[in-house]
Protein backbone atom coordinates (compact mmCIF):
# COMPACT_ATOMS: atom_id res chain seq x y z
CA UNK A 1 0.00 0.00 0.00
CA UNK A 2 1.27 3.77 -0.83
CA UNK A 3 0.08 6.90 0.70
CA UNK A 4 1.02 10.33 0.48
CA UNK A 5 4.93 12.18 0.45
CA UNK A 6 4.86 14.83 2.59
CA UNK A 7 7.14 17.76 2.48
CA UNK A 8 8.02 20.60 4.74
CA UNK A 9 7.51 24.10 3.73
CA UNK A 10 11.38 24.95 3.28
CA UNK A 11 12.05 21.49 1.58
CA UNK A 12 9.86 20.29 -1.55
CA UNK A 13 12.80 18.53 -2.72
CA UNK A 14 12.86 15.67 -0.25
CA UNK A 15 9.27 14.21 -0.01
CA UNK A 16 8.46 11.56 2.61
CA UNK A 17 6.40 8.48 1.77
CA UNK A 18 2.93 7.31 3.94
CA UNK A 19 4.01 4.41 3.41
CA UNK A 20 7.54 4.82 4.89
CA UNK A 21 5.71 6.45 7.90
CA UNK A 22 3.07 3.94 8.53
CA UNK A 23 4.33 1.52 10.35
CA UNK A 24 5.09 3.95 12.80
CA UNK A 25 1.44 4.75 12.82
CA UNK A 26 -1.08 3.00 15.21
CA UNK A 27 -4.63 2.74 13.61
CA UNK A 28 -7.17 5.20 13.67
CA UNK A 29 -9.05 2.22 15.65
CA UNK A 30 -5.95 2.35 18.80
CA UNK A 31 -6.00 6.04 17.81
CA UNK A 32 -9.79 6.43 19.01
CA UNK A 33 -8.96 4.25 21.63
CA UNK A 34 -5.95 6.07 22.89
CA UNK A 35 -7.98 9.25 22.61
CA UNK A 36 -11.18 8.28 24.26
CA UNK A 37 -10.57 9.48 27.99
CA UNK A 38 -10.71 13.08 26.51
CA UNK A 39 -14.87 12.50 25.15
CA UNK A 40 -16.25 13.05 28.30
CA UNK A 41 -18.86 16.14 27.57
CA UNK A 42 -19.89 17.68 31.20
CA UNK A 43 -23.59 19.16 30.95
CA UNK A 44 -23.03 21.63 33.43
CA UNK A 45 -19.67 23.01 31.64
CA UNK A 46 -21.40 22.89 28.27
CA UNK A 47 -24.55 24.77 29.80
CA UNK A 48 -22.10 27.65 31.67
CA UNK A 49 -19.68 27.76 28.04
CA UNK A 50 -23.40 28.69 26.34
CA UNK A 51 -24.84 30.95 28.90
CA UNK A 52 -21.34 32.68 28.80
CA UNK A 53 -21.00 32.97 25.06
CA UNK A 54 -24.78 33.61 24.81
CA UNK A 55 -24.01 36.68 27.30
CA UNK A 56 -20.62 38.03 25.64
CA UNK A 57 -22.58 38.38 22.15
CA UNK A 58 -25.53 40.49 23.77
CA UNK A 59 -23.28 42.26 25.85
CA UNK A 60 -21.34 43.46 22.77
CA UNK A 61 -24.66 43.90 21.27
CA UNK A 62 -25.58 46.71 23.94
CA UNK A 63 -23.06 48.27 23.96
CA UNK A 64 -23.78 49.15 20.22
CA UNK A 65 -26.47 50.22 21.55
CA UNK A 66 -25.84 52.18 24.89
CA UNK A 67 -22.06 53.31 24.77
CA UNK A 68 -22.03 57.17 23.55
CA UNK A 69 -19.00 57.67 21.89
CA UNK A 70 -18.37 56.23 18.62
CA UNK A 71 -14.97 54.56 18.47
CA UNK A 72 -16.53 52.25 21.61
CA UNK A 73 -19.75 51.34 19.65
CA UNK A 74 -17.08 50.27 17.11
CA UNK A 75 -15.01 48.41 19.20
CA UNK A 76 -18.16 46.64 20.50
CA UNK A 77 -19.47 45.93 16.96
CA UNK A 78 -15.91 44.25 15.85
CA UNK A 79 -16.36 42.35 19.49
CA UNK A 80 -19.17 41.25 18.53
CA UNK A 81 -17.93 39.75 15.38
CA UNK A 82 -15.36 37.99 17.18
CA UNK A 83 -18.03 36.55 19.81
CA UNK A 84 -20.42 35.18 16.92
CA UNK A 85 -16.92 33.03 15.81
CA UNK A 86 -16.78 31.66 19.01
CA UNK A 87 -20.35 31.06 19.03
CA UNK A 88 -19.92 28.97 15.64
CA UNK A 89 -17.32 27.34 17.03
CA UNK A 90 -19.68 26.04 20.25
CA UNK A 91 -22.24 25.41 18.20
CA UNK A 92 -20.18 23.23 15.55
CA UNK A 93 -19.18 21.13 19.03
CA UNK A 94 -22.96 20.97 20.00
CA UNK A 95 -23.91 19.67 16.61
CA UNK A 96 -21.65 16.93 16.87
CA UNK A 97 -23.20 16.46 20.49
CA UNK A 98 -20.19 16.73 22.72
CA UNK A 99 -20.49 19.76 24.50
CA UNK A 100 -23.26 18.50 26.94
CA UNK A 101 -24.43 14.51 27.41
CA UNK A 102 -27.92 14.66 25.90
CA UNK A 103 -27.98 14.38 22.41
CA UNK A 104 -31.29 16.30 22.02
CA UNK A 105 -30.07 19.02 24.01
CA UNK A 106 -27.31 19.66 22.29
CA UNK A 107 -29.18 19.78 18.93
CA UNK A 108 -31.38 22.11 21.14
CA UNK A 109 -27.96 24.68 21.75
CA UNK A 110 -27.00 24.19 18.29
CA UNK A 111 -29.92 25.72 16.80
CA UNK A 112 -30.04 28.68 19.13
CA UNK A 113 -26.14 29.49 18.73
CA UNK A 114 -26.33 29.42 14.57
CA UNK A 115 -29.11 31.92 14.63
CA UNK A 116 -27.33 34.58 15.19
CA UNK A 117 -25.28 34.26 12.50
CA UNK A 118 -27.99 32.64 10.21
CA UNK A 119 -26.80 29.58 9.57
CA UNK A 120 -29.63 26.73 9.26
CA UNK A 121 -28.71 24.09 11.06
CA UNK A 122 -30.07 21.09 8.78
CA UNK A 123 -27.99 22.11 6.02
CA UNK A 124 -25.07 22.62 7.83
CA UNK A 125 -25.63 19.02 9.65
CA UNK A 126 -26.38 17.50 6.59
CA UNK A 127 -23.44 18.79 4.97
CA UNK A 128 -21.08 18.74 7.35
CA UNK A 129 -21.75 15.37 8.85
CA UNK A 130 -22.28 13.58 5.97
CA UNK A 131 -20.27 14.87 3.21
CA UNK A 132 -17.14 16.55 4.96
CA UNK A 133 -16.01 14.68 8.28
CA UNK A 134 -15.91 11.34 6.48
CA UNK A 135 -14.69 12.75 3.21
CA UNK A 136 -12.08 15.57 3.53
CA UNK A 137 -10.23 17.00 0.66
CA UNK A 138 -12.24 15.79 -2.48
CA UNK A 139 -13.87 17.09 -5.42
CA UNK A 140 -17.31 17.33 -4.06
CA UNK A 141 -17.74 21.51 -2.88
CA UNK A 142 -16.42 22.13 0.21
CA UNK A 143 -14.67 25.25 1.76
CA UNK A 144 -11.72 26.22 -0.28
CA UNK A 145 -11.43 23.51 -2.74
CA UNK A 146 -8.50 24.47 -4.99
CA UNK A 147 -8.80 24.70 -8.74
CA UNK A 148 -6.97 22.83 -11.26
CA UNK A 149 -4.45 25.50 -13.43
CA UNK A 150 -6.56 23.82 -16.11
CA UNK A 151 -10.21 24.85 -14.56
CA UNK A 152 -8.73 28.57 -13.18
CA UNK A 153 -7.63 29.46 -16.71
CA UNK A 154 -10.93 28.49 -18.37
CA UNK A 155 -12.82 30.89 -15.79
CA UNK A 156 -13.84 34.77 -16.75
CA UNK A 157 -11.17 37.45 -16.21
CA UNK A 158 -13.16 38.58 -13.59
CA UNK A 159 -13.48 34.90 -11.37
CA UNK A 160 -9.68 34.49 -11.74
CA UNK A 161 -9.13 38.08 -10.46
CA UNK A 162 -11.77 37.11 -7.13
CA UNK A 163 -9.99 33.84 -7.12
CA UNK A 164 -6.73 35.57 -6.57
CA UNK A 165 -8.19 38.07 -3.86
CA UNK A 166 -9.62 35.22 -2.21
CA UNK A 167 -6.40 33.51 -1.64
CA UNK A 168 -3.99 36.52 -0.96
CA UNK A 169 -3.25 37.03 2.69
CA UNK A 170 -5.21 40.06 2.99
CA UNK A 171 -7.65 39.36 5.69
CA UNK A 172 -10.66 40.83 4.07
CA UNK A 173 -10.60 38.04 0.98
CA UNK A 174 -11.58 35.30 3.74
CA UNK A 175 -14.72 37.26 4.78
CA UNK A 176 -16.16 37.72 0.91
CA UNK A 177 -15.17 34.31 -0.46
CA UNK A 178 -16.90 32.82 2.96
CA UNK A 179 -20.08 35.01 2.65
CA UNK A 180 -20.64 34.79 -0.92
CA UNK A 181 -19.14 31.06 -2.08
CA UNK A 182 -20.34 29.40 1.19
CA UNK A 183 -22.96 31.31 3.78
CA UNK A 184 -24.92 32.20 0.99
CA UNK A 185 -24.88 28.69 -0.89
CA UNK A 186 -24.88 26.38 1.28
CA UNK A 187 -25.76 27.81 4.71
CA UNK A 188 -29.43 29.62 3.95
CA UNK A 189 -31.82 27.73 1.50
CA UNK A 190 -31.62 23.68 1.13
CA UNK A 191 -29.53 23.42 -2.32
CA UNK A 192 -30.12 20.22 -5.29
CA UNK A 193 -27.55 17.65 -3.23
CA UNK A 194 -29.76 17.79 0.07
CA UNK A 195 -31.85 14.57 0.21
CA UNK A 196 -35.42 15.28 -0.41
CA UNK A 197 -36.52 13.61 3.22
CA UNK A 198 -34.68 16.76 4.87
CA UNK A 199 -36.33 19.59 2.93
CA UNK A 200 -39.65 20.27 4.93
CA UNK A 201 -36.57 20.04 8.34
CA UNK A 202 -34.34 22.62 6.37
CA UNK A 203 -37.18 25.28 5.12
CA UNK A 204 -38.99 25.17 8.61
CA UNK A 205 -35.19 26.07 9.92
CA UNK A 206 -35.02 28.94 7.24
CA UNK A 207 -38.11 29.98 8.53
CA UNK A 208 -36.25 30.63 12.11
CA UNK A 209 -33.78 32.43 10.40
CA UNK A 210 -36.11 34.64 8.94
CA UNK A 211 -38.10 35.24 11.54
CA UNK A 212 -35.33 36.31 14.05
CA UNK A 213 -33.97 38.70 10.66
CA UNK A 214 -37.38 40.38 11.15
CA UNK A 215 -37.05 40.79 14.69
CA UNK A 216 -33.58 41.67 14.56
CA UNK A 217 -34.16 44.77 11.69
CA UNK A 218 -37.12 45.38 13.82
CA UNK A 219 -34.54 46.18 16.88
CA UNK A 220 -31.89 47.94 14.75
CA UNK A 221 -34.84 50.54 12.75
CA UNK A 222 -36.29 51.31 15.96
CA UNK A 223 -32.89 52.22 17.57
CA UNK A 224 -33.05 55.87 17.95
CA UNK A 225 -35.77 55.43 20.20
CA UNK A 226 -34.23 54.31 23.07
CA UNK A 227 -30.28 53.51 22.18
CA UNK A 228 -27.35 56.44 22.67
CA UNK A 229 -26.55 58.82 19.75
CA UNK A 230 -27.22 56.14 17.37
CA UNK A 231 -29.63 56.25 14.07
CA UNK A 232 -31.58 53.91 12.32
CA UNK A 233 -28.48 53.38 9.64
CA UNK A 234 -25.81 53.11 12.21
CA UNK A 235 -27.59 50.63 14.12
CA UNK A 236 -27.85 47.74 11.31
CA UNK A 237 -24.30 48.69 10.33
CA UNK A 238 -22.56 48.59 13.49
CA UNK A 239 -25.21 45.67 15.15
CA UNK A 240 -25.89 43.73 12.35
CA UNK A 241 -23.85 43.92 9.29
CA UNK A 242 -20.18 44.97 10.81
CA UNK A 243 -20.52 41.98 13.58
CA UNK A 244 -21.50 39.58 10.33
CA UNK A 245 -18.64 40.14 8.51
CA UNK A 246 -16.32 40.18 11.06
CA UNK A 247 -17.72 36.51 11.43
CA UNK A 248 -17.59 35.56 7.62
CA UNK A 249 -13.47 36.69 8.46
CA UNK A 250 -13.27 34.40 11.20
CA UNK A 251 -15.12 31.39 9.55
CA UNK A 252 -12.97 31.99 6.37
CA UNK A 253 -9.96 32.33 7.93
CA UNK A 254 -10.63 28.87 10.32
CA UNK A 255 -11.68 26.80 7.48
CA UNK A 256 -9.16 27.70 5.15
CA UNK A 257 -6.16 26.62 7.73
CA UNK A 258 -7.86 23.63 8.74
CA UNK A 259 -6.69 22.35 5.23
CA UNK A 260 -5.04 24.57 3.32
CA UNK A 261 -1.14 23.94 3.72
CA UNK A 262 1.35 22.50 1.43
CA UNK A 263 1.75 19.35 3.14
CA UNK A 264 -1.92 18.62 2.84
CA UNK A 265 -3.37 16.44 -0.08
CA UNK A 266 -6.60 16.79 -2.41
CA UNK A 267 -8.13 13.42 -4.07
CA UNK A 268 -10.32 13.74 -7.31
CA UNK A 269 -10.73 10.01 -6.90
CA UNK A 270 -11.45 6.91 -4.52
CA UNK A 271 -9.00 6.83 -2.02
CA UNK A 272 -8.37 4.09 1.01
CA UNK A 273 -9.58 6.49 3.91
CA UNK A 274 -8.16 3.89 6.56
CA UNK A 275 -4.30 4.88 5.14
CA UNK A 276 -3.77 8.08 2.57
CA UNK A 277 -7.19 9.69 2.77
CA UNK A 278 -6.94 9.09 6.97
CA UNK A 279 -8.94 12.42 7.63
CA UNK A 280 -6.61 13.56 10.75
CA UNK A 281 -3.79 13.33 8.21
CA UNK A 282 -5.43 15.72 5.63
CA UNK A 283 -6.37 18.64 8.31
CA UNK A 284 -3.99 20.83 10.20
CA UNK A 285 -2.86 21.73 13.68
CA UNK A 286 -2.78 25.14 13.67
CA UNK A 287 -0.75 26.51 17.08
CA UNK A 288 -1.72 29.66 18.53
CA UNK A 289 -1.52 32.04 21.58
CA UNK A 290 -3.32 30.09 24.15
CA UNK A 291 -5.63 33.08 25.01
CA UNK A 292 -6.49 32.88 21.16
CA UNK A 293 -6.74 28.90 21.25
CA UNK A 294 -9.27 29.26 24.52
CA UNK A 295 -11.27 31.89 23.00
CA UNK A 296 -12.20 30.08 19.59
CA UNK A 297 -12.62 26.85 21.72
CA UNK A 298 -9.56 25.64 20.29
CA UNK A 299 -11.10 25.54 16.86
CA UNK A 300 -7.79 25.43 14.92
CA UNK A 301 -7.10 22.01 17.21
CA UNK A 302 -8.69 20.48 13.99
CA UNK A 303 -6.93 16.99 13.05
CA UNK A 304 -7.95 14.99 16.48
CA UNK A 305 -11.59 16.56 15.70
CA UNK A 306 -11.73 14.64 12.37
CA UNK A 307 -10.44 11.69 14.29
CA UNK A 308 -12.96 11.49 17.16
CA UNK A 309 -15.81 14.17 16.78
CA UNK A 310 -17.20 13.62 20.55
CA UNK A 311 -14.04 14.85 21.99
CA UNK A 312 -15.81 18.23 23.27
CA UNK A 313 -14.11 21.36 22.62
CA UNK A 314 -13.06 22.24 26.09
CA UNK A 315 -10.93 18.96 25.96
CA UNK A 316 -9.72 19.04 22.26
CA UNK A 317 -6.82 20.93 22.69
CA UNK A 318 -5.24 18.29 25.62
CA UNK A 319 -6.23 15.68 22.57
CA UNK A 320 -4.63 17.32 19.68
CA UNK A 321 -1.35 17.69 21.74
CA UNK A 322 -1.41 14.06 22.56
CA UNK A 323 -2.52 12.69 19.79
CA UNK A 324 0.68 14.92 17.74
CA UNK A 325 2.58 12.62 20.12
CA UNK A 326 0.87 9.17 19.09
CA UNK A 327 1.61 10.98 15.19
CA UNK A 328 5.26 11.80 15.68
CA UNK A 329 6.41 13.09 11.92
CA UNK A 330 3.29 12.32 10.24
CA UNK A 331 1.44 15.13 12.19
CA UNK A 332 0.82 17.93 10.05
CA UNK A 333 1.34 21.22 13.06
CA UNK A 334 2.23 24.60 11.65
CA UNK A 335 2.70 27.84 14.12
CA UNK A 336 1.32 30.71 13.07
CA UNK A 337 2.73 33.28 12.38
CA UNK A 338 2.93 36.05 9.67
CA UNK A 339 5.86 34.06 7.83
CA UNK A 340 3.71 31.28 8.24
CA UNK A 341 0.56 32.85 6.72
CA UNK A 342 2.88 34.42 3.38
CA UNK A 343 4.21 30.91 2.87
CA UNK A 344 1.07 28.82 3.30
CA UNK A 345 -0.47 31.80 0.90
CA UNK A 346 1.88 31.59 -1.21
CA UNK A 347 2.52 28.03 -2.13
CA UNK A 348 -1.62 27.55 -1.98
CA UNK A 349 -3.08 28.78 -4.53
CA UNK A 350 -4.09 26.21 -7.76
CA UNK A 351 -3.72 22.07 -7.18
CA UNK A 352 -2.37 19.30 -9.53
CA UNK A 353 -5.58 16.69 -8.83
CA UNK A 354 -3.88 13.88 -10.61
CA UNK A 355 0.27 14.40 -8.67
CA UNK A 356 -1.64 15.76 -6.18
CA UNK A 357 0.62 18.73 -5.47
CA UNK A 358 0.03 22.78 -4.79
CA UNK A 359 0.69 25.02 -7.19
CA UNK A 360 1.21 28.77 -7.97
CA UNK A 361 -1.08 30.58 -10.26
CA UNK A 362 1.36 30.10 -12.72
CA UNK A 363 1.36 26.85 -12.25
CA UNK A 364 4.56 26.25 -10.91
CA UNK A 365 5.03 23.12 -8.10
CA UNK A 366 4.95 24.46 -4.65
CA UNK A 367 4.95 21.50 -2.88
CA UNK A 368 6.49 17.70 -2.82
CA UNK A 369 4.29 15.42 -5.25
CA UNK A 370 1.79 13.25 -3.03
CA UNK A 371 1.01 10.55 -5.84
CA UNK A 372 0.98 7.23 -4.67
CA UNK A 373 3.97 5.74 -5.47
CA UNK A 374 2.66 3.38 -7.88
CA UNK A 375 1.35 5.93 -9.79
CA UNK A 376 4.61 7.88 -9.91
CA UNK A 377 6.31 5.15 -11.46
CA UNK A 378 3.75 5.19 -13.87
CA UNK A 379 4.41 8.42 -14.81
CA UNK A 380 8.13 7.98 -14.75
CA UNK A 381 7.75 5.44 -17.34
CA UNK A 382 5.43 7.75 -19.22
CA UNK A 383 8.57 10.44 -19.18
Amino acid sequence: MCGLIFATKKDITRPRAMSQLRPLLPSRRQLIRDLNVFATPETARGLFLFGFDIALYASAVAGVFFLSPLWAKFGCSVFAGMTLGRMFSLAHNAAHENIVKTPKLNRFLAIVLFTPFFYNYVLWAYEHHALHHPYPNDTKPDAYKPYSKIEFDALPLWRRLLERFYRAPNVVGWGVYYLLQRHWATKLFPPEYVPVRLRPAAWRNTALLFAYAVASFALFATAPAYAVNLTSTKALLLGFVLPLFVFEIHDGFALYVQHTDPRVAWFNGKVDRSAEGRPELLSVHLRVPRLMGWFYHDTFAHPVHHLHPKIPCYRVFEAQTKLDELLGPAAIVSSFSLSWLLDTTRRCKLYDWDKRQWLDFAGTPTSAVSLPVNEMSKQRRCW
